[in-house]
């Protein structure tokens, strides 16, 4: 995925249901007044490495050696009622040749409130550049906070790059507003809507498109454990021109704790699209399902996932996608702490935008690690690894390996 997950903040959450998706109380946040309060740090660092192929050019591309510095800053704020996190990271490599100097940086915020006994309002926000990628270099994690009591946390909806994207610049911006209605003690309903546009520029063409999500869903609680629903969802792309899609998926839902600290949840059903070029409209029908399992222990989380989208918004046109990965981190003592994510992403039936281009299928597989230790005081060292990998019909660029050393000052709240 791209401006990476936040590792540990989606795994802490236990249960990362979608949008639509009611809490079964067994599985949701406690709301433990004792994490009232606010939380704010901003980490400076600085690193040197290695990679590859950097911005994953086809052809003769050649590594170079980089420094990066790097700036972070997180603010999270819990109340009896309601849950504030923001995050905000920029970094700017210097490459030692070919490559100059390249910036990106990913703008984070979510909030969620109980408005009332009944009424639960929530949404989210992101802003990202990125260019060839490196954000799918980085973990980016931040503090694991509690939801407002009954409340379960909506997917946390940041840029994902794709095949052709990470080849490229892209400029990403969404907004997502939602709310949860409780009609009864047991059942739930659910809507939201959003906003969400893409920009890539490379030295060959430019695309852009804007996609509009409206989903509602209805859910009931059948135990402790358990609720079930369904969800109708419909998703709605321009591409900047006579190219448009439109897609209607109704689901069945399920989240369900299967032990203390292991929570499932999921949805499937089938997806109806149509993708009008501006001359001839493509019909198809397929299956839509999407799964995640995810466990909070004491000193390690972990989510894994899987999708299938007939006609998931890319770049260079919709096409069917089938998506899989993890994240994991775990603190190995009081002072060290390991993170690593792995996705894996395949591209085929694309109906391309892009004039005089076609595509027949592609595969974007990455993986990253990273190792922090607490060296003292304020200050944090580490390595991060990563490696990226673009497969497709024709030639392919190299895969990217990186690695580098780095050392972290934080300022603010320490704990």
């Amino acid at each position: 995925m791209s401006a990476m997950m936040f590792v540990t903040a989606l795994a802490a959450q236990a249960a990362t249901a979608p949008l639509g998706t009611a809490p079964s109380p067994s599985a949701t946040a406690t709301g433990d007044s004792s994490s009232n309060g606010a939380y704010t740090y901003v980490d400076l660092e600085a690193g040197a490495g290695y990679s590859t192929n950097p911005n994953l050019d086809f052809g003769d591309s050649r590594g170079a050696g980089f420094g990066r510095i790097s700036v972070h800053g997180v603010h999270t704020r819990v109340s009896d009622r309601t849950t504030t996190v923001l995050s905000a990271f920029a970094q700017n490599s210097f490459y030692t040749r070919h490559y100059g100097a390249q910036q990106s940086f990913d703008l984070n915020a979510r909030h969620d409130a109980r408005v009332s006994e009944k009424l639960r309002v929530f949404g989210d926000a992101d802003f990202a550049y990125d260019k060839g990628g490196q954000l799918d270099t980085r973990i980016i994690s931040v503090p694991g906070v509690p939801l407002p009591p009954g409340a379960t946390q909506p997917p946390l909806l940041t840029p994902v790059g794709d095949f052709l994207s990470v080849t490229g610049r892209r400029y990403s911006a969404s907004a997502h507003v939602g709310a949860q209605l409780a009609l009864s003690s047991r059942e739930f309903l659910t809507g939201s809507t959003g906003i969400e546009h893409s920009v890539f520029k490379n030295a060959g063409f430019d695309t852009k498109f804007t996609t509009i999500p409206v989903s509602i869903g209805y859910d009931r609680q059948i135990s402790s454990r358990t609720t079930i629903g369904g969800r109708l969802g419909a998703q709605f792309t321009d591409y900047d021109g006579p190219a448009e899609s439109r897609i209607l998926t109704p689901q069945l839902t399920i989240q369900t704790l299967l032990a203390e600290r292991i929570t499932f949840s999921g949805g499937i059903g089938v997806s109806f699209s149509a993708v009008d070029d501006g001359t001839d409209t493509r019909h198809s029908t397929g299956l839509a399902a999407n799964a995640n399992l995810c466990s909070a222990g004491e000193r390690s989380r972990f989510c894994g996932y899987a999708a299938v989208s007939q006609e998931a918004a890319t770049v260079a046109g919709p096409a069917k996608t089938v998506s899989a990965g993890l994240d994991y981190s775990r603190r190995l003592d009081a002072d060290q702490t390991l993170q690593f994510s792995v996705s894996a992403n395949r591209y085929s039936r694309p109906f391309s935008i892009i004039s005089g281009q076609s595509f027949s299928h592609a595969t974007y597989l990455r993986a990253a690690a990273d190792y922090t230790r607490h060296l003292g005081n304020r200050w944090f060292g580490g390595a991060n690894v990563a490696t990226r990998k673009v497969a497709q019909g024709g030639p392919d660029p190299k895969a990217d390996v990186s690695g580098s050393l780095f050392i972290r000052y934080r300022l603010g709240d320490l704990r």
